[in-house]
């Protein structure tokens, strides 16, 4: 190939294309970038007609900036000019051996020096300069999309560059500076900012899928998710699942603008073929091929049906009307309805021995939700199938309540639930709810339905909060919400102090020392405990296993004498509080009546401990005996007759010392005491 044959040189073009967009004011290019393992790769792109042109002419200065060195900021950014000449599109005579070999740089080197493009003497009518201005404007498009198809050919052209001299932990600002020619035009750069650290492995096309037919596949993936990384692709094919090779020598491109590539291959039936494809970047990068697909073509019906109608009747039955050519109609037994959940799904016969003549049939028993499609069963050879054609029914009825919702806490605060699945046939997923005290709103844990019959939560186990709540309902897959199911209750492990008492009220009576306090809301509560001493309270003579009382009578205190107080709580982990503030409390003389104890003594009598006492106490109202082992506190053990002076405890254990506090009081409830302890 000879380019100079058929372009003319660049200065009548450069000369023409200056005079047409003389009056512009304002150059400038957008930038793109990729970083590679060891290099950072820039491509740009003028944003207008008058810009190439410029930017073609006069070239561009690329500047980098260090900002940043080892994940710190520079305090001064680091320049250097990259092309100390100004990056320019190459001579036309240099164009020859890249043009013959790349196609796209031919297209290139056609817009810049194209002899169509030609400038004559005299003076050209308005229709001539609209003409050559349309024309300008297809080179500047054309030649962009050949930059974007062969990253040779735009490095070639000036339009990309490639720097290698960088390193990791540094971080640039790249900057394409159109070269100003002080012609009074407005330069605005592009930039770009990156380094090494930025680099990330290419993805595989998504959605690769093959459709095999009677000599022929048409194979398909996904363009648009991945159209910012890649503008072309490589298909290969192979017959052993080894040894792959191109189908084309040039790689495809999307040119239909559609969310999907297609490309379609002749094949032998009854022969099993694997394809795949891999995309290439702008800048000349090839990816990971996308999962390898395979199948056979097979003998099929050429001719195909196509649903184009399902419409109810007032009994909710569905005429089903298609599509199919007629001359089709000789070579069928028949056709068939089908059905399945989902469009990929296994499609099951719902209708079958459909007359070839028929074009309609009546459907009455669609489920929620259907994708049907009609397949034209020939005499011979495989069937042919629609495409799917999804039939919704009007749903507002919701799925049912789930059942048999349970769980369990461990320590470290995770909960798992689990529950039975419920048996609707639309059933989408779940929805969690959770509350943290008994009675109020539960509010939802999840955005979107759980798949799953079981769900992992967690909670903060230290924390007043002794139980938590949870309840679950359906949802189907027109959002159709059910009610909530009883909520179960789930204790958390006690793990957190509760809060102490505080002793409210407090007074020495007749009767003894009497105390009331009040607590906190620790929901785990199981008993209190009461502590005394002369100075300090720190033994226990008391505790009380009902947490709704509140209130404590000390009887064994000694009249005249001062006592401190404390009292503390305790829950179900066996945790206790800190004790109370102390409060000090003289108690009552209840031991002055007309008499008193002479005399309390016990001894060990064989197996038991016999104790005797005398009083002379006048009135005698009620004798009691308070009864401690091994120093615990003191409780009461029995009352006696009032006119008795002995008892004898056979409970006892030879290795233990017990403690026996007797307690007489007279008709006016004075009290008289005393104490004994027997080893």
């Amino acid at each position: 190939m000879n380019i100079k044959k058929h372009l003319i040189p660049a200065a009548v073009v450069l000369l023409f294309s200056a005079c047409l967009y003389g009056q512009s004011d304002t150059v400038s290019v957008a930038v793109r970038g990729s970083v590679g393992r060891d290099a950072v790769r820039l491509r740009w792109a003028a944003t207008s007609p008058q810009s190439w042109y410029y930017t073609n002419k006069n070239g561009v200065i690329i500047e980098r900036y260090t900002l940043l060195r080892d994940g710190r900021a520079l305090p001064e950014p680091e320049k250097r000019v990259l092309t100390p000449d100004p990056l320019k599109p190459h001579a036309l005579d240099d164009w020859q051996e890249i043009a013959v070999a790349d196609g796209y740089a031919a297209v290139i080197a056609q817009a810049l020096y194209g002899e169509s493009f030609e400038v004559s003497g005299g003076t050209k009518n308005i229709a001539e300069l609209i003409a050559l201005s349309q024309e300008q404007e297809q080179r500047y498009a054309m030649s962009l999309y050949a930059a974007d198809m062969s990253y040779r050919a735009a490095l070639f052209a000036g339009w990309a560059f490639d720097d290698s001299d960088v390193k990791q932990g540094e971080r640039y600002l790249y900057r394409i500076v159109p070269v100003s020619a002080n012609d009074g035009r407005h330069i605005e750069e592009g930039s770009f900012f990156a380094g090494l650290d930025d680099y990330r492995p290419l993805p595989q096309p998504l959605e690769m899928d093959a459709i095999f037919g009677n000599s022929t596949v048409m194979l398909t993936w996904n363009y648009e998710l991945l159209e910012h990384l890649y503008s072309l692709y490589i298909v290969e094919r192979s017959e052993d699942g080894k040894n792959f090779h191109r189908l084309t020598e040039s790689p495809l491109t999307n040119i239909t603008g559609t969310s999907r590539m297609f490309r379609a291959d002749s094949i032998e039936n009854g022969r099993t073929y694997h394809y795949r494809v891999a995309g290439i970047t702008p800048f000349g990068d090839t990816g990971p091929y996308s999962d390898t697909v395979s199948g056979q073509g097979r003998s099929m019906m050429i001719y195909v049906p196509h649903i184009t109608k399902a419409v109810p009747d007032d009994k909710g039955v569905f005429d089903v009307s298609w599509d199919f050519d007629e001359r089709g109609n000789a070579l069928l037994k028949g056709f068939e309805l089908q059905r399945s959940g989902a469009d990929r799904g296994e499609y099951v016969t719902v209708i079958s021995n459909i007359s070839p003549e028929a074009r309609h049939v009546l459907y009455s028993e669609p489920e929620a939700e259907n994708y049907l499609r009609m397949a034209a069963i020939p005499k011979e050879g495989e069937p042919s199938h629609s495409f799917p054609f999804l039939l919704q029914i009007p749903d507002s009825i919701p799925p049912a309540v789930p059942r048999g919702l349970e769980g369990n806490i461990d320590t470290s605060g995770i909960v798992r639930l689990k529950w039975h699945a419920n048996s609707d046939s639309d059933i989408l997923g779940y929805r969690m709810f959770r509350g943290q005290t008994a009675g109020e709103e539960l509010v939802p844990l999840t955005d979107i339905a759980v798949a799953d019959t079981f769900f992992i939560d967690t909670v903060d186990v230290r924390n007043l909060n002794a139980k938590v709540y949870y309840a679950v309902s359906a949802l189907d897959r027109r959002y159709n919400q059910s009610a909530l199911c009883a909520a179960v209750e789930i204790t958390k492990p006690v793990l957190v102090k509760p809060s102490p008492p505080l002793v409210t009220k407090f007074e020495a009576t007749e009767e003894g020392v009497m105390l009331e306090w009040v607590t906190g809301r620790d929901e785990s509560l199981v008993s209190y405990v009461i502590y005394r001493g002369a100075g300090k309270a720190d033994s226990a003579i008391a505790e009380i296993s009902d947490i709704n009382i509140r209130k404590h009578v000390d009887k064994t205190v000694e009249g005249g004498r001062m006592y401190s107080y404390a009292v503390s709580a305790k829950n179900s982990g066996d945790i206790q509080s800190d004790r109370s503030p102390e409060i000090s409390v003289r108690a009552k003389h209840v031991n002055e009546s007309a008499g008193g104890i002479k005399k309390f003594a016990g001894r060990r009598v064989d197996n038991s401990i016999v104790l005797q006492w005398e009083h002379s106490v006048s009135g005698v109202r009620s004798i009691s005996v308070y009864r401690s082992v091994n120093d615990n506190p003191l409780t009461k053990w029995k009352d006696e007759d009032i006119h008795s002076s002995i008892t004898s405890d056979a409970n006892v254990n030879a290795n233990s010392t017990y403690e026996y506090l007797l307690v007489i009081k007279d008709m006016n409830g004075k009290a008289s005491s005393a104490k004994v302890k027997v080893k």
